[in-house]
């Protein structure tokens, strides 16, 4: 494959990672009240199996590939998933979903630096300032000035650790196996540990009725927020590296903070916006930047050509 071809593809993917946020985004209030009308781990379950169901469809004519050892590491991946998800859910108990949102967008933070410690992965220059700025925007974000953590800001941010580690994982297991074996077997897991722990914690799995919003709800959480979002990811994964998937996926929070707004009326100080302001300039400059720096570097040589004939 030609240089030009690979980086088109990392840009496509980038592009689909970049959606894959707007509908995680506008789950945290939608999640936020549909929790309020039935158990956090009852929703998760319905929510999963339903994006099992519809997954199961898509692998079905590929069943005959998988083995012993997709099916061990897809449930690893989809335990340390299921961590992720149960955090956060549990965090919008007690806190705000833009809150929830901005703290799930640490892992921006988090990514590079485990990347470092478990696979030696030193972030390019560029990827390395777009964390500065990613970092900074999210702290104002969500810290409104103050260093002290209630229960759901921890809780956030645990949500946080689990989704960088399964960033690394998911970058790690997309190049191994098959892609759409391997995100049903981690869907199922969610599924399946959602149902268990709400059989055990929880007084009731389904709620008393199925009104309109809670249609609504596993409609957007389950085809789009998760069928669609981690076959996404783990395809587009594949053709991009974990630092710059964390980076394009701190635009999550800011989504959450718009509908946020808009569908729950939670308000943003200037702070916030300045913050939000610093997580895109990060994503302009992890993305754009080498490009650019290329470009900038070809002009010059050019000019030196010219200088010396």
């Amino acid at each position: 494959m030609s240089a030009v071809n690979s980086k088109k593809r990392e840009h496509i993917a980038d592009f689909l990672l970049f959606t894959v946020t707007l509908f995680w985004g506008s789950t945290f209030i939608i999640v936020k009240e549909s929790i309020a009308m039935m158990p956090v781990f009852a929703f998760l379950g319905i929510r999963f199996f339903i994006a099992s169901i519809i997954l199961f469809f898509v692998v079905i004519f590929r069943l005959r590939r998988i083995n012993l050892e997709l099916i061990k590491n897809g449930i690893f991946l989809g335990i340390v998933l299921f961590l992720s998800y149960a955090f956060q859910t549990v965090a919008l108990l007690h806190t705000k979903a833009t809150v929830v949102g901005f703290l799930t967008g640490l892992n921006v933070v988090i990514v590079p630096v485990l990347a470092a410690i478990f696979f030696s992965r030193r972030p390019a220059v560029s990827s390395a300032a777009g964390v500065i700025f990613a970092a900074t925007g999210i702290f104002m974000l969500s810290s409104n000035g103050s260093f002290l953590l209630e229960t759901g800001d921890i809780l956030g941010i645990l949500c946080a650790v689990f989704i960088s580690v399964h960033i690394l994982l998911t970058d790690r297991y997309s190049k191994m196996y098959d892609i759409y074996l391997l995100t049903f077997v981690e869907i199922f897991t969610v599924a399946v540990f959602s149902t268990l722990t709400s059989m055990i914690f929880e007084p009731q799995f389904l709620p008393k009725k199925f009104d309109n919003f809670l249609l609504f709800s596993f409609l957007i959480t389950s085809v789009f927020a998760t069928a669609y979002a981690f076959v996404i990811q783990t395809t587009a994964q594949k053709y991009t590296t974990p630092t710059k998937a964390a980076l394009i996926f701190t635009a999550e929070p800011v989504t959450a903070a718009f509908f946020g707004y808009f569908m729950g009326g939670e308000v943003l100080t200037m702070r916030g916006y300045i913050g939000a302001f610093l997580i895109f300039t990060g994503i302009i400059v992890a993305e754009f930047s080498p490009a650019i720096l290329r470009k900038f570097k070809h002009a010059q040589n050019k000019i030196s050509n010219l200088e010396n004939m």
